[in-house]
Parts: structure tokens; C-alpha cells; sequence
């Protein structure tokens, strides 16, 4: 047996909710074979599964990655003064006058 982890394990909370999931049978038994081999019952493995993946997922969508050589070039750019922006300033000056308390 492969030794598995739980990642939901650290969450504290109790389950209150169902998923009902409608599977084609190829792909239950091999999940199936799965959650035995690493010595988790079905439903904890699909959990930790899903959510190792959805976590994964969420921070590649949320976190922006550069090279060494592109972070050098927009950390340089963010050091060099920039021409004012007439319409942005004006949309600044335009959100002020909004929310100015009378």
C-alpha cells in the first residue's frame, strides 16, 4: 500500500454537505483501486483529491509568475517616472468629486 494523506484533515469543520456524483464505471473502479492503495475510503480520497487540485488550481490562476529576467524588467519599469495621464487624472478628479462627503 502507498501511504496517502488526507489534505482536508487540517480542516476543522464538521461535513454537512452531500455531493452526489454520477460516474462512468471504468472511472469508479479505478478510483476505487486508488483510494485502497493509498488506504482511504472513497469519498475521503475524492475529497482530498478535489481538493488538492481545486487548491492547485486556484493558486495558478491567482499568483503571476516571472523569470528572473521579466521581474528585472517590470520592477525596472515600475522605478522610471511616468508622463502624467490627463484622462486618468480627470477620472481620478471625477471619482474625488463622487464620493466627497457634503
Amino acid at each position: 500500500m502507498i501511504p496517502g494523506a488526507d489534505s482536508t484533515a487540517g480542516i476543522h469543520e464538521p461535513k454537512s454537505f452531500r455531493k452526489d456524483l454520477r460516474l462512468k464505471p471504468s472511472v469508479l473502479e479505478v478510483i476505487e483501486m486508488a483510494a485502497r492503495s493509498v488506504g482511504m475510503d472513497t469519498s475521503t480520497f475524492i475529497t482530498s483529491v478535489a481538493y488538492r487540485e481545486a487548491q492547485a488550481i486556484a493558486a495558478a490562476t491567482h499568483q503571476t509568475v516571472l523569470s528572473d529576467q521579466a521581474f528585472d524588467r517590470f520592477a525596472a519599469a515600475l522605478d522610471q517616472p511616468r508622463a502624467l495621464n490627463d484622462a486618468l487624472a480627470q477620472l481620478f478628479k471625477r471619482r474625488s468629486d463622487l464620493l466627497r462627503d457634503n
